[in-house]
């Protein structure tokens, strides 16, 4: 071979080398280019009130300011949102952490993990009018209250009567919506829920503020960590920037919610012009209220205590007899959340 082509062998060799080399070094420096950028998220129920902080972000551009493309759809029930996350249909969905516990239990292989805790006290309760005389657990005894295997109240209930025998409930097994009807009309004594639900539907039934006692979980040691922003295992790994984008986004629009509910409000019914505002107000207060906790004014949003959520795991183990305990960090991760400065809540 000639001097001339030997030179010219060397030179394709050398370029292809560099173009290999320069290659590979856009695609390890650019792996979020490759995440999923349209995103599909699931509420736990229809679109409400509590809701509001996610339409914050939608209508201040919080998602496009991070690239993404968001849909947001209401839900029916933790259990369903689950599925429907862990199969694919939804990358994010909110799901209160006794039922991720229990979903994971029952589903090992396909894992959901909470990302980004929303509610940071207990909404489970039995709502209730006063007259029942519903003050305490033991009051549960001999009353009827709607619920019934595979609502949350009814799964959980141990909890707060710390598995007494003494106490027997009449479970009436209904549809959600009936509950707050049966309630106006006497059919049951008192309604199982979370509370930012059951109480706002008890007015909108017609059922005075005055008139509804709350007996609720967190009142009698029974304080779990609530509802959480939450995504399978595996997708939440392969899509960090997705995952941290969402929660940067939904995270602005929960403190610009905090500082202005009634901005909130205003977007929601701009949304749905037939929503009830009153309703809504009261069922926004209640859910900020099980956000913005003392814990979380001096700690910031989504500031998980260890000992609590070992707790909450232990508690639903216990309850549900779940043999293989998760772990915490198989619950709820935090290494998606934005700095702690920017989960401050401006006083």
């Amino acid at each position: 071979m000639s001097v001339f082509l030997r030179a010219i062998r060397r030179s394709l060799i050398l370029t292809g080398v560099a173009y290999l080399a320069t290659f590979g070094a856009m695609v390890a420096s650019q792996p979020a280019q490759a995440q999923s950028k349209d995103v599909r998220v699931m509420m736990d129920w229809l679109i409400q009130g509590t809701h509001a902080p996610f339409f914050v972000a939608e209508k201040k551009g919080y998602y496009k300011s991070e690239g993404l493309n968001v849909a947001i759809d209401s839900g029916k029930g933790a259990t369903n949102v689950a599925v429907a996350v862990a199969g694919g249909a939804y990358q994010f969905g909110m799901v209160d952490l006794p039922s991720l516990i229990n979903f994971n239990a029952s589903n090992p292989r396909t894992p959901l993990v909470a990302v980004y805790l929303y509610f940071d006290s207990n909404p489970l309760a039995i709502v209730s009018r006063k007259s029942a005389g519903i003050k305490t657990p033991a009051d549960l005894n001999g009353k009827k209250i709607a619920g019934g295997p595979g609502t949350a109240v009814y799964d959980t209930i141990n909890l707060l009567t710390k598995s007494s025998s003494d106490i027997k409930i009449n479970w009436v097994p209904v549809s959600p919506a009936l509950f707050a009807p049966m309630l106006l009309r006497g059919e049951v004594d008192g309604i199982g829920g979370f509370v930012n639900s059951m109480v706002p539907g008890a007015l909108e039934a017609g059922i005075k503020r005055e008139d509804l006692a709350e007996l609720r979980y967190s009142d009698f040691g029974a304080n779990l960590y609530g509802m959480a922003l939450v995504a399978n295992k595996q997708y939440a790994e392969a899509n960090p920037a997705t995952v941290k984008g969402l929660i940067k986004a939904v995270n602005r629009g929960l403190l610009d919610t905090i500082a202005n509910p009634d901005e909130g409000l205003s977007i929601l019914k701009a949304r749905d012009p037939m929503m009830n505002l009153d309703i809504e107000k009261v069922r926004l207060g209640i859910a900020l209220d099980l956000i913005n906790t003392p814990h979380v004014a001096k700690n910031g949003l989504s500031t998980v205590v260890d000992e609590r959520l070992q707790k909450t795991i232990d508690d639903i183990v216990s309850v549900n007899k779940i043999a293989n305990a998760p772990k915490p960090s198989d619950v709820y991760d935090a290494k998606y959340l934005p700095p702690v400065a920017d989960r401050m809540i401006k006083k």
